[in-house]
């Protein structure tokens, strides 16, 4: 394996991606839409504050059953947001008015459609971070009524799967001769994050993982020994065993490339140790949703006994063991031998690059160009996500390095 190069580029190609920040810049300032944004939880907030400080003239509708995250949220911009307590899942959502739908009301295994279908209904662009196989199959089922509607719906754009897909576009065009694609996930979160996380974390034990394979779909278990694969990676993980994963990479990419022999995704928890324990504790039951059991004559989800365990344990740790790290790497492969690789690296959590991927995804879906239908973030022209990513990555002190790019 060669040693990796930095995003550097020549001067002209830095001149290019400075003329192309401040184009973004300029046209974004000119935006006034309607946004509305379902989900004000951590991430969801995180989102909306990117979009608000990029879009100064957007106004936003943030739409969440809890009372909290909605105070929180009007909070990052009073003067620009109006809030909605709803719970979609029972009361429906109204969309009329909106120009965009943003939903990071996860956790998406669940499979609801309810929020792309109020956008459709109302003509309003669609987007989510759906990170299951399944919830994503369900939003592409709305393919046909996004058509008629004439309305774009966009599903998984977040880091991975989001930014990762248009890695994985980047390099099957700049290497034509490519047949397959590995998404390779690391993260390393001390902090639990929110429940829905945990929920997507410990379903990845239970739920079956697609992978692409010379023009069908396959599946195999998530998180166990007999999937374990070694990579090289940059820094800080160097060397790292993954295991095949639910995230919708393959379903996507596949749907977008059936030519491909191979579209794989892998993920790993580091430390390695942790693999093991969210697989057992998945597979134990913790990974049902629903699960109940009966505690003094009250019902309780055995995983939010889990999660609180896991804030408090979090709380009681040392701020100097508190270490987050998270990498996404894309290889390109042909005959199933790897050939390029290309990596982003943040020291923060996944929850971060995601909410900078759907920021970056939602600014180019707002820019125009993205044609009717459901589809992955593949619809998306990829250079403009990746370049809109890292210039709101570099605002907020984020993926210093870039993309890095190795060839083996």
């Amino acid at each position: 394996m060669k040693l990796p190069s930095k995003r550097v580029g020549t001067l002209d190609e830095r001149k290019n991606q400075a003329f192309s920040e401040l184009t973004f810049i300029l046209m974004e300032a000119a935006m006034s839409p309607v946004i509305m944004l379902v989900g004000a939880g951590h991430m969801g907030r995180s989102a909306l504050a990117i979009l608000a400080r990029s879009l100064p003239s957007a106004s936003f509708v943030v739409v969440d059953r809890s009372t909290e995250s909605l105070r929180l949220g009007e909070a990052i911009a009073p003067e620009r947001i109006a809030t909605r307590q709803v719970d979609i899942s029972s009361d429906g959502l109204d969309a009329s008015g909106m120009d965009l739908v943003v939903n990071l009301a996860g956790p998406f295994f669940l499979g609801s459609d309810g929020a792309a279908r109020a956008a459709i209904a109302a003509g309003a662009a669609y987007i989510d971070v759906g990170d299951d196989a399944e919830g994503t199959t369900t939003i592409l089922a709305l393919d046909e009524s996004a058509k008629s509607g004439n309305v774009p719906v966009i599903t998984g754009a977040g880091l991975s799967p989001g930014v990762s897909n248009w890695l994985a576009c980047s390099l099957l065009e700049s290497h034509p001769d490519l047949d397959g694609v590995k998404i390779v996930w690391i993260t390393r979160e001390p902090d639990p994050g929110g429940l829905a996380v945990l929920r997507h974390m410990l379903h990845m034990a239970v739920a079956p993982c697609p992978t692409w394979r010379n023009g069908r779909m396959e599946f195999t278990k998530g998180f166990v020994p007999e999937t374990a694969e070694s990579f090289d990676v940059p820094p800080p993980f160097h060397r790292i065993e993954a295991y095949d994963t639910a995230h919708p990479e393959p379903v996507t990419l596949g749907r977008f490339r059936p030519d491909l022999s191979l579209v794989q995704c892998k993920g790993s928890l580091f430390p390695n140790w942790a693999n093991a324990a969210f697989s057992t504790i998945g597979r134990i039951g913790f990974g049902h949703s629903n699960m109940v059991v009966e505690i003094d004559g009250k019902d309780v989800q055995p995983i939010e006994v889990l999660w609180k365990l896991l804030w408090k344990r979090h709380e009681l740790k040392p701020s100097a063991q508190r270490i987050s790290a998270t990498q996404v790497n894309v290889i390109g492969t042909r005959g199933n031998k790897p050939i390029v690789m290309k990596s982003i690296t943040d020291a923060g959590d996944m929850s971060r690059g995601t909410g900078l991927g759907i920021s970056a995804a939602a600014l180019s879906l707002l820019q125009g160009g993205v044609p009717a239908g459901a589809n992955g973030v593949e619809a998306i022209p990829y250079q403009s996500g990746i370049d809109r990513f890292l210039r709101l990555a570099s605002d907020a002190g984020c993926f210093a390095d870039g993309v890095v790019t190795t060839r083996f």
